[in-house]
């Protein structure tokens, strides 16, 4: 979490990247989500590569939020002149950002679609329900759940979702946004609208269980082109604590809702990566 130093400082920071906006490039990759799935740490060993330059910051939210007519995208990301030179120094360059809240999105898709059609999409899918419970309790040290897990988990009180063509409702502070436990682990359905907007062969799917051993960014690294990463790999990112929900019947209910979701997600990518059923 940035100091509140750097929270003070960056509005003028950005107020003067927006002068040199043209100036700047749009993002190669986006790394779409899924929350709680190790999108921090997938980003920062992204970034540390001697040919990724950074964002100014790792979540842009330009495709899933209303502020997209009052700056241009570009304004996040470095200076053609800073591309250049890393391009000179390591024979490639690339930037990119990640948004987990993308994933789910339903009108993020087509939005990237229209500003960045070449751009490389970068998914960890972790199993829902440990994503769901990772998930609650992020929303509780962020002050936005109350609720006991029973309640707030149990796929029969579950808060509706907004209806997928209301741009205001999705972009805003919405439920789905600040909890979703459920509806941010229907990968099946959010995954379909990504490659109805991206050729398959632009997205890249990644398991968050590889992330320690450094299997999953290495894969990164070789679908987006690179070299692998020189020296040792960094610790893992923005990992909370809490006690798991193993062996209870709330775990049991959560497995029962997500069944159909995962078997149709096993058909779409012609693999079964041995979640618990």
């Amino acid at each position: 979490m940035r100091s509140a130093g750097r929270r003070a400082a960056y509005p003028a920071r950005f107020a003067g990247r927006r002068l040199t906006a043209l100036r700047r490039v749009r993002p190669d990759f986006l790394v779409i989500g899924a929350q709680k799935a190790g999108t921090t740490t997938l980003y920062a060993r992204l970034s540390a590569h001697p040919s990724v330059r950074p964002a100014l910051r790792k979540e842009v939210h330009w495709f899933d939020r209303a502020h997209r007519e009052a700056a241009d995208l570009r304004t996040y990301f470095p200076l053609e002149a800073e591309m250049a030179r890393c391009r000179d120094r390591t024979g490639a360059a690339l930037t990119g950002e990640a948004t987990p809240f993308l994933l789910c999105h339903p009108l993020a898709p087509a939005r990237a679609r229209a500003s960045i059609p070449d751009a490389r999409i970068l998914v960890l899918l972790r199993d829902p329900v440990e994503r769901a419970v990772s998930g609650y309790h992020h929303a509780v040290r962020h002050g936005h759940e109350q609720r006991p897990p029973e309640v707030a988990l149990d796929p029969d009180r579950a808060e509706p979702s907004g209806a997928p063509d209301d741009a205001s409702w999705w972009d805003g502070d919405c439920p789905v946004r600040l909890r979703g436990y459920l509806e941010r682990g229907h990968y099946v359905e959010q995954l379909e609208r990504w490659l109805a907007e991206f050729p398959r062969e632009q997205v890249c799917f990644l398991d968050p269980r590889d992330l320690s051993g450094g299997g999953a960014v290495d894969r990164a690294v070789e679908f987006l082109g690179l070299a692998p990463i020189p020296g040792p790999r960094g610790p893992d990112r923005n990992v909370g604590g809490y006690v798991p929900v193993a062996e209870s019947a709330l775990e049991r209910r959560l497995r029962d809702h997500f069944a159909p979701h995962n078997a149709r997600l096993w058909d779409l990518l012609g693999d079964d990566w041995g979640w618990p059923a």
